[in-house]
């Protein structure tokens, strides 16, 4: 379940960033290591494509890491190198809270259908037939102040039925 997480965040990078930062349990990894763990072990493989260079540069591993870091899924602390004044970000995972993360993601996802289906309800909608390659469908009340005429073409709109999206 965590490699598919992962996969959906960001693809096969997240899932080798993944790897690294699950392999590196005892201490926290910077994003530079993570970035030469990949290429070591990567460039190894007899199936490794040129378009695989992608998964080898540190700045999309940086981008993986916080996009880790946004799904909380990674945390990591910032120390400024006193030498060059640099900012090294060490990075560890929070893969054991991805059962409650997910949960949480399936809460708002749940209240977005319910809201979704509760202004599907409350609204009478209209579009225009004539307008196919993009159309937009217009609250009962937007229509009003429209003439019940399409903006575009000038058309009239016709009342659509929702039923079937009320019923998904």
């Amino acid at each position: 379940m965590l490699e598919s997480f992962l996969y959906i965040i960001s693809g096969d990078i997240a899932i080798e960033v993944g790897r690294e930062l699950l392999a590196s349990e005892e201490e926290d990894i910077t994003d530079e290591d993570i970035t030469e763990n990949i290429k070591d072990r990567i460039k190894g493989k007899k199936d490794f494509e040129p378009e695989d260079e992608e998964i080898l540069k540190l700045n999309t591993v940086r981008k993986t890491l916080y996009k880790l870091y946004s799904e909380k899924l990674a945390q990591f602390r910032r120390i400024r190198d006193k030498s060059t004044g640099w900012f090294i970000y060490y990075w560890w995972h929070e893969f054991d809270l991805l059962e409650e993360i997910l949960l949480e993601k399936k809460k708002m996802l749940s209240q977005k259908l319910r809201d979704r289906l509760e202004y599907e309800e409350k609204n009478y909608f209209f579009e225009c037939e004539d307008c196919e390659e993009n159309p937009i469908k217009y609250t009962f009340e937007e229509a009003f102040e429209l003439n019940f005429r399409c903006p575009e073409c000038g058309k009239e709109l016709k009342a659509l039925e929702n039923q079937d999206v009320k019923n998904f």
